[in-house]
């Protein structure tokens, strides 16, 4: 009988050690996934706009923690001068993708850099993209660009983190507008840099 109190409090010491460091891999794991939907969303969003020759735009809504691609169903930059923009007379959502699964509270994504991170530009040169009314629109042209009203190329990045684990969840995409390149970029805390 003392052994078997003896092996199931050795049991119960374990489980209390092991399940808080478990619960934190799960974490980064989820953490890590959000980064790799935005990219695949711009991605597709990119790629929609290219095969069906029409602007798309993606657009992360910070508040709600969800994406969408919306299928502006014209071309050229008097999209984004539409009053109604990204969703003009005639859009239509096409896919709708929510960041916070697999039990990742909306509370802990968080959108911007962490204190105490490199706030400048990342190695690509582009800078962190404001919220503007808690979203962000990155739309992408025919040809796979992605432009401002006048036309001239416009950059973008998302950085993201998740509020519990800042440093090691950092992460960032970005979207040069010229050609429409998306990149994902990781904190790495050996080199105190964003890396692709």
């Amino acid at each position: 009988m003392i052994e078997v109190c003896v092996v199931a409090s050795i049991i119960g010491v374990l489980t209390a050690i092991t399940i808080p460091q478990l619960a934190a891999q799960r974490r980064l794991l989820r953490s890590a996934a959000v980064p790799k939907e935005i990219m695949t969303q711009l991605r597709f969003a990119r790629q929609s706009a290219m095969s069906q020759r029409q602007s798309f735009t993606f657009q992360y809504d910070n508040n709600t923690k969800v994406i969408k691609v919306i299928d502006n169903n014209a071309s050229g930059v008097t999209v984004l001068n539409d009053g109604n923009y990204p969703n003009n007379t005639g859009s239509t959502v096409v896919l709708t993708s929510t960041l916070t699964v697999s039990g990742l509270s909306a509370a802990e994504g968080s959108y911007g850099i962490p204190t105490g991170l490199p706030q400048g530009a990342l190695n690509d040169g582009v800078s962190k993209t404001s919220l503007t009314n808690g979203q962000v629109n990155i739309t992408f042209q025919p040809d796979g660009s992605v432009v401002d009203a006048n036309g001239n190329p416009l950059d973008r990045a998302l950085f993201i983190y998740n509020s519990k684990l800042p440093s090691k969840t950092a992460s960032a995409v970005s979207v040069l507008g010229s050609a429409g390149r998306i990149k994902l970029w990781r904190y790495d805390s050996g080199t105190n840099t964003y890396v692709e």
